[in-house]
Order: C-alpha cells, then structure tokens, then sequence
C-alpha cells in the first residue's frame, strides 16, 4: 500500500461537523472516512473541513490539465467539473476541440490527484450536431451538461467573420426547441444533470426549466434566479461576488441572494482562488455559521450534480478534506480519496502517521505555493 494512501488517525485538530467545528479524531482507511483505529497523525493547530467541490470550473487560456490539477489542490478542491464548450463559434468552442478535450481528460484522469470531471457548455442553436453530441457524452461518460443560448440577444457582439453564421441559426430560431427536447429525453436516459449558464431574464430561465434544464448557474438577471428558486431549481452563483462587488450593477449578487436563502452553491468559475475566502467572508460578516458557508462550496454543489459520498466528515464518506491552519486561515494540505494530493510548502508539516510531530508553523505564512506530496 502506498505510504500516501495508507490508514491513519488524525487527532488534536478540530473537525467541522453540522452543528460546527469541534475537537475531536478524523480515521482515514481505504480511501473513505472511518472510525477504526489506525496509526496517529498529530496536528494541533489546525481544522479540518470536507473538501470543496467546484462545479464550474474554468481553466485559463491554454492551462494544461495536469497544470489545472495542481491548482485545485492547492485550493482546497478535491473534486472539480472543468467546462469545456460546443457551440458555432469554431475555435475552443468546436465540436472538433471538445472531442480532443474529452480524450486529453480521459488520459489525465489516470493519474490525476482531484476528481476532475467535465461539464459541457452546449450552444442552444447546435441543432445539427445532435447525434455527435450525444454520441460523445455517451462514450466519456459526461453526466453534466449546461446550456448557453449566444443568439437570444441581438445585441450580441458577434464577431465580423461569423455574422453570417450567427444570422443563419438565428432564422433557425424555430428549430431549438425540438432540438432542446430531443436532448432533454435522451438525458433523462443517459442520467446527465442540465442546466443553463448565464440567463439573461426570468424568461429564459422558465423555457429552460420546463425542458428538464433545472440547474441555474451564474445567472445574468436576479429575475432568472428569482424564477429558478421559484420552480425548486438549484442556483449557483460565482464566488468572487462574494467578496468584490459585481462588475455591472445588473448582474445578481450573492451577498443579497445568499442571505435570503437563494443560492445553493458557489463555484469558481475560472477564479478557484475565490472559494475559500467566500466560504470565510460568509462566516466573518455573520450571513452564516462556518458549516452553512462551507456546505455552499462542499455539500451543497455535490448535491446539484448527484454525488452523496462526499461534502461531509462522517464516516462512509470518500476521505476528501482540506486542513487548514487556523492562525491564518492558509490552507496547509489536501486530501483526496485518502491520498494526500498538496502540502503547502510554507509550513514544515509532516503527514506522516509514524514521522515527527509537526514542526511549529508560521503565524503568518507568505501565500500558498503549489506542490505535491
């Protein structure tokens, strides 16, 4: 067995369970949350939370998978849906970039330390690529799916070599609806969640939902939100609202949402650095206790997309937790799936359950680097 995934007993740390954190032991075996006995591991100082769950996120220009792997961990992120686009925009959005996406993650999932799963971006008036779609969903196994209407604003910027593309699907416009159901049966089938990115009105968000697509994320209007909440329908919102004010005043914003019980998760939507301390800022302005705030980056988006092993320290869980040292709020090291997958170089912190007990740490270290154990 390997040393990184072998049982231990993490003691003299706090563990945050429903009603909060408290002291207590954590038993990691076999990959799951325990309660046997197993060798020790002593970290005073430091808590213990479930690992975060990101549901939308965003490499960043060409940022490898690998590369994305390793950010996430040192984020805290232990399982993350990274959004790959198809759409009639050509590029990245592709049909041909999405297949060569889906292969290049189906390699890295061997040797990736998160869960890294994807989730497609799907273009509202890609009529014609139907049966390719729903042949590749089915062949990689994406169970994710959200649905990106580009032409329902004429407003829309398009692009000078592709506006007599965006004009022909636009004269298409009748086509979308059949073209949606056809997608809405065929999910039901293959067990894929859908929802919609980016709704710019209630309207939108309703054709939507009555289609099967019930979860909202980043809506572009709280009167989409609004309808969301009122159909039972999952909202999720970017977390960087939580802690900077929106770049447009239209734009919903969490800070009004979350506090009257209108938002079920937060991702990071290309900014996984925001995850945290949106989870902190909640419990330091008083709209949350801290397992309120951290079931909306943990529990809460495991929920969304159907996964019930993980998001909480009880046993039967999946072993993914995220140690954070409590003098600074730094995230220390990541688990997942029992295996250490980020230790935070700034602290001179063993994981080992038979090494030294930890070194003292720093009151105030510089900013995370990034590494693996």
């Amino acid at each position: 067995m390997s040393l990184l995934s072998m049982p231990l007993r993490i003691t003299g740390a706090r563990v945050l369970g429903d009603s909060g954190l408290a002291a207590g032991a954590l038993t990691v075996s076999e990959g799951r949350i325990s309660d046997g006995p197993a060798p020790e591991l002593a970290l005073p100082g430091f808590d213990i939370l479930p690992g975060i769950v990101d549901i939308h996120a965003r490499p960043a220009g060409a940022t490898s998978l690998a590369a994305l792997d390793r950010q996430l961990a040192a984020q805290g992120i232990t399982t993350a849906w990274v959004a790959q686009g198809w759409g009639w925009q050509g590029g990245a959005w592709a049909p041909e970039a999405a297949a060569d996406f889906l292969a290049r993650h189906a390699r890295h999932r061997l040797m990736a330390g998160t869960d890294l799963r994807v989730l497609l971006h799907c273009d509202t008036h890609m009529m014609d690529s139907e049966a390719r779609l729903l042949d590749l969903l089915e062949r990689h196994a994406v169970r994710a799916v959200l649905f990106v209407d580009s032409l329902g604003d004429n407003a829309l910027q398009i692009a000078p070599g592709q506006r007599a593309t965006a004009g022909a699907l636009r004269l298409r416009g009748g086509e979308v609806h059949r073209f949606l159901c056809n997608l809405a049966h065929a999910f039901d089938v293959m067990n894929i969640r859908s929802g919609s990115y980016g709704d710019r009105d209630g309207q939108s968000r309703e054709r939507l939902a009555m289609m099967g697509a019930k979860i909202c994320v980043a809506p572009a209007a709280s009167g989409a939100a609004a309808v969301a909440r009122a159909w039972s329908d999952p909202v999720v919102l970017p977390a960087a609202g939580v802690t900077a004010a929106a770049p447009c005043p239209a734009l919903p914003d969490p800070r009004d949402l979350i506090p009257a019980g209108m938002c079920d998760a937060l991702v990071s939507d290309g900014a996984p650095e925001m995850l945290l301390p949106a989870a902190l800022q909640l419990v330091r302005n008083g709209t949350l206790p801290l397992a309120g705030a951290w079931s909306l980056i943990s529990s809460r988006p495991a929920q969304v997309l159907g996964l019930g092993d993980r998001g909480r320290l009880s046993p039967g869980q999946r072993a993914d937790l995220v140690l954070l040292h409590r003098a600074s709020s730094t995230i220390a090291a990541t688990m997942s799936a029992g295996r250490w997958i980020y230790r935070n170089p700034d602290f001179a912190l063993s994981l080992h359950p038979t090494g030294p007990a930890p070194a003292t740490v720093p009151a105030a270290p510089a900013a995370p680097g990034r590494g693996a154990v």
